[in-house]
């Protein structure tokens, strides 16, 4: 018990650190997760951007089109008419898309000339931006096929408005609802979870067991008349409940701070972080064996987890990585563990538990062995040669 409450004790010095990485976890993981989730109901639903229109021909024609914008897309007042200055709002997101109409535009759409008759302004960084300019494209050419027809420019105006604002209300019904199509909320605030979890058990872990290590502490352990036994379980006993803790508390931020609807596969999803779990206690265990120093205890832990995370899925989704890179991701446990997180994601809850799910699991369990295993031979080579 004095072992354990020791080891207990020296969780103190590193509480700043955890509160550190926790916050970011809850602030950064919310709004990573929050930000990349998409459901079936809404992944193909159309996304309305911020568009200011200067118009300087104000015709029939220009007016129409404005129209057409103000009922599809959230139309904003401009507060100028200095193209610079709207570029500038552009590029700095304080509107999506700018259409600028010239003086003279509705005798070039009367005489087909639509190609060339508008100018626009777009950071093209979105699909909806691309979008938007085609629709407009087409709503000019549908309106010089009602003039050469022989309507009025009310007439071809009326006509237009009402087709196209008909086709922006066009619904998707998805006839096969897999669970690939959905990225839900828990799949992004527990892919970031490891890194969080990792570098809040490697530090704290790490430091504990450096504390344990001290020569006064191991003096006064080895005078106290307690077994080797009884020792060496006070100390696994208090990291077990620092590393259980830990876990449960980014797990329970995670349900707390949810925002989809189902919480039926969060004790797929605890299984998994709980796996992730162990390879934070052998990741930790593996820098107490190499260093003796704490700052370097905070180079290791930032150098290993943070690599890790840049390969493996957790900041750069692997769909954007390469094939090399890939092979190379295979041979570090995040990638397993965020596999099983993608896997839980894409599955039905009721079909996870299977031999696939379960191989993930042990694969992640081989790497933890492997980092004790590495700071065991690590810590006796040192005892050999009195490093």
């Amino acid at each position: 018990m004095p072992v354990f409450k020791a080891t207990m004790k020296s969780l103190k010095a590193v509480l700043l650190n955890i509160s550190i990485y926790f916050v970011i976890f809850i602030v950064f993981g919310d709004m990573t997760a929050w930000g990349s989730s998409s459901s079936t109901e809404t992944i193909f639903e159309e996304t309305k951007l911020d568009v200011v229109i200067i118009d300087n021909d104000n015709s029939a024609l220009s007016r129409g089109l404005t129209e057409y914008i103000d009922k599809t897309q959230d139309l904003k007042k401009a507060k100028t008419d200095d193209l610079r200055v709207i570029n500038d709002n552009i590029r700095f997101n304080i509107y999506d898309y700018a259409i600028i109409i010239p003086s003279g535009f509705e005798e070039k759409v009367k005489n087909g000339e639509f190609k060339d008759a508008i100018e626009y302004i777009s950071p093209g960084t979105n699909s909806s931006e691309y979008l938007l300019t085609k629709k407009i494209d087409t709503y000019l050419n549908n309106i010089v096929i009602y003039l050469h027809c022989g309507y009025s420019k009310d007439e071809a105006v009326k006509l237009t408005n009402e087709k196209m604002l008909d086709l922006s209300n066009t619904t998707v019904t998805l006839a096969d609802n897999k669970e690939e199509y959905h990225r839900s909320y828990f799949r992004g605030i527990f892919t970031f979870n490891g890194y969080s979890l990792l570098m809040m058990l490697a530090i704290s872990i790490s430091t504990c067991l450096l504390f344990m290590k001290e020569k006064d502490i191991r003096n006064r352990i080895a005078v106290s008349g307690m077994r080797f036994g009884k020792r060496n379980a006070g100390i696994i006993g208090a990291i077990l409940l620092i590393g259980i803790a830990l876990t449960g508390l980014t797990i329970l931020a995670a349900v707390v701070l949810n925002r989809d609807t189902t919480y039926d596969k969060i004790a797929l999803y605890s299984m998994n972080t709980f796996t992730l779990m162990f390879i934070g206690l052998g990741l930790a265990y593996f820098i107490s064996a190499i260093t003796s120093d704490e700052s370097i205890i905070n180079m290791l832990s930032n150098m290993i987890v943070l690599s890790m995370c840049f390969l493996c899925g957790t900041f750069v989704d692997t769909q954007f990585m390469s094939p090399m890179i890939l092979k190379l991701a295979q041979f570090l446990p995040l990638y397993w563990y965020n596999k099983a997180i993608v896997f839980i994601n894409n599955t039905p809850a009721s079909n996870i538990i299977c031999t696939k799910f379960l191989t993930y699991l042990c694969i992640e369990l081989l790497f933890a062995l492997v980092f004790f295993a590495a700071g065991l031979v690590i810590s006796k080579k040192k005892e050999q040669y009195a490093v």
